[in-house]
């Protein structure tokens, strides 16, 4: 069983912008009348039904070329290709792109420095960058520096829009993508969105009027806006706040989509931007069959996020090869209830009940049975798993999930796990702290009797300090790693 990440964040993308290719431009009041309720054709471009326009296809080359590694100039050369219609159109000619993309891709065509392209000007703040931007969320998926992530960003948006305030909605928009691929429900990610984007706004000194037309994102609720107050134009400010509006106020992809199209004006971008969103959030599932069934060169965009998921998603972060002999370790096994803090706080079993999308999880146990039981389909174990107070019970019930297949089970239990334990430790701060204050050491389950999330070994065994030695993979300390990576940006 594959990621379906990519996949979900890609199709859900395109099938917003070919939602709203054919009512582009129409006005709200024209769709509140005749609004949009399943896939169309024709209409504003005359093209058919399934059709998506330069949104998709500028997304589709950002993500190829980060499949080979990242190369402004590669990136400003599949812009070029796409110009010509060489890649990427839909149906061998382009007849959709902004003029603030046409004049960069010009400059492109003329040898200037990728990053010298975009236009800097006030006026140059369309939503050409922030339309395909999306890809960059996989890209920096691992990076934990903000200033590296937001440098990244400014880079890839100057190709087409190179002015702060196209750069910033970018940045926003990448981060609010980051706390999704981390596991993050909706509101969280809005939530850890706006601390991460004021640190590093204080970190720079940006210039304050800039970043106080970000004001109705960063510091308050963009959902509590009235509808009649959300602007839907190609501006990249109001393209910025529809979607995380949409987004926030709706409960299912199809919903996202719906809403973003019927609020009219610049109709396919604002689908696209929000349903590249809705997708991570509601995955591939979540997406209407018969939406995607429809959408032109499907085959095509399949075998790009094949390729994509191949190249940066990365399953693991850490193992063993990472390891240095100079390393320290920190060693944990066992639960050993407590009223303070011990190292028992690192093991699936510690009492720290969290919550996501609304369900309680009373142990991170809990929640990796869960999900295996999700995973196979066993309504009824699931169930029980979710009543059950105790870790062990849950272990127990984990184990009597029917329809289990071991393969498919090894192909995502670390990613559960990880996610699982990022829910855990960012929803409670003492248990965060603790983990952070872990520093740079090899966490390792030293356990003898688990050789898939310990290491095999006692903590006083001679070789428990040597990795090569190890009996077991030690996934959960791996895991635990990575979440410390996750809930410690480097400001």
């Amino acid at each position: 069983m594959k990621s379906k990440r990519i996949h979900s964040a890609l199709f859900g993308l395109a099938v917003g912008d070919a939602m709203g290719v054919p009512v582009e431009f129409q006005s709200r009041a024209y769709l509140l009348q005749h609004p949009v309720k399943k896939m169309e054709g024709y209409g504003t471009h005359r093209q058919p039904k399934g059709t998506w326009s330069d949104d998709s296809s500028l997304t589709f080359c950002l993500a190829e070329s980060l499949c080979n590694g990242y190369d402004l100039k590669d990136i400003a050369q599949k812009f070029l290709k796409w110009y010509r219609a060489e890649i990427w159109t839909p149906h061998g000619e382009v007849f959709d792109i902004g003029i603030a993309t046409s004049k960069a891709i010009n400059e492109i065509a003329k040898g200037t420095d990728p990053v010298l392209c975009g236009g800097h000007q006030e006026a140059d703040n369309g939503n050409g960058a922030l339309m395909r931007i999306l890809p960059m969320v996989f890209y920096l998926q691992n990076e934990t520096n903000l200033q590296i992530i937001f440098e990244r960003i400014e880079q890839v948006s100057a190709i087409t829009h190179a002015h702060f305030r196209s750069v910033f909605a970018c940045f926003i928009y990448v981060v609010y993508g980051l706390e999704l691929l981390k596991g993050c429900d909706k509101r969280a990610a809005y939530q850890n969105m706006q601390v991460a984007v004021k640190y590093l706004n204080l970190k720079n000194a940006f210039d304050t009027k800039e970043v106080d037309l970000f004001k109705r994102i960063l510091e308050g609720d963009i959902a509590t806006v009235a509808e009649n107050e959300i602007y839907s134009s190609g501006y990249v400010l109001h393209s910025l706040e529809a979607s995380l509006w949409v987004i926030l106020t709706t409960q299912t992809y199809e919903d996202a989509v719906l809403r973003a199209v019927n609020l009219g004006d610049d109709t396919d971008t604002t689908a696209a931007i929000a349903g590249g969103l809705a997708g991570m959030i509601y995955g591939f599932e979540g997406i209407p069959k018969d939406w995607v069934n429809l959408l032109v060169k499907h085959s095509e965009i399949e075998k790009l996020c094949d390729q994509m998921d191949n190249k940066l998603l990365k399953r693991q972060k850490y193992d063993v090869t990472a390891i240095k002999q100079t390393d320290q370790f920190f060693f944990f096994w066992e639960h050993q209830p407590s009223d303070e803090l011990t190292r028992s706080c690192l093991t699936q079993w510690w009492d720290a009940p969290f919550t996501v999308e609304g369900i309680i999880y009373k142990t991170a146990e809990h929640w990796m049975m869960s999900k295996k039981a999700e995973l196979f389909n066993d309504q009824d174990i699931l169930g029980k798993i979710l009543e059950a107070n105790s870790p062990e019970a849950v272990k127990n019930l984990g184990r009597q999930v029917s329809n289990y297949d071991e393969a498919i089970w090894a192909e995502n239990r670390y990613e559960i796990v990880r996610a699982g334990n990022f829910h855990k430790f960012s929803q409670h701060k003492a248990l965060k702290d603790y983990l952070i204050h872990t520093g740079e050491k090899i966490l390792a389950e030293a356990s003898p009797v688990d050789n898939i999330w310990g290491i095999g070994l006692d903590e006083e065994n001679p070789d428990a300090r040597n990795v090569h030695q190890w009996k077991g993979l030690n996934l959960l300390g791996f895991a635990l790693m990575e979440v410390r990576d996750q809930v410690n940006f480097e400001l």
